[in-house]
């Protein structure tokens, strides 16, 4: 039986798409960002070509077939995956009008509860990130993050 490998195409295919993205979002900014962008893009995309070529020497090989078998197993995990997906769409879409300290508040949230975490921790540590990024990007680094109502409020 060949090892179905089109599973292992998702996640590089969402991260080209997001170095696609991340390419137009650091269009307008200072030459400096744009060159950390291209860097760190670079990397990104060369990790995906890696992938790209392991699974075609595979196919090549006859070691393996396009299949996503893997994707749906096992099935009491396919729900969280759908909603991790759903949570990570969710806040690309919101995040010019939430901003990035709000959204991604929400978005841990949802997404540790999704993953099942309950208690202190589905609390504390969404606060701490957001804090922690709020902190950074907004007060330390100034950067040209969207600015939503935590943004608005606090400036």
């Amino acid at each position: 039986m060949k090892n179905p490998l089109g599973a292992d195409l998702v996640i590089p295919a969402l991260a080209l798409g997001f170095a696609a993205y991340f390419f137009v979002s650091i269009a307008d900014l200072a030459w400096e960002a744009k060159a950390n962008g291209v860097v760190i893009g670079g990397v990104l995309i060369a990790l995906i070509a890696i992938q790209f070529v392991r699974i075609a020497m595979a196919l090549v090989r006859k070691e393996g077939d396009l299949g996503f078998g893997p994707l749906w197993l096992p099935r009491d995990a396919l729900a969280k995956r759908v909603g991790m997906v759903a949570v990570t769409v969710l806040f690309i879409a919101t995040l010019n009008w939430l901003g990035l300290t709000l959204g991604l508040l929400a978005a841990l949230f949802a997404a540790l509860w999704i993953m099942g975490a309950r208690g202190k921790v589905l609390i504390i540590l969404p606060l701490v990130v957001a804090t922690a990024v709020y902190l950074l990007f907004v007060v330390l680094l100034n950067s040209n993050i969207p600015h939503g109502p935590i943004e608005r409020l606090f400036s």
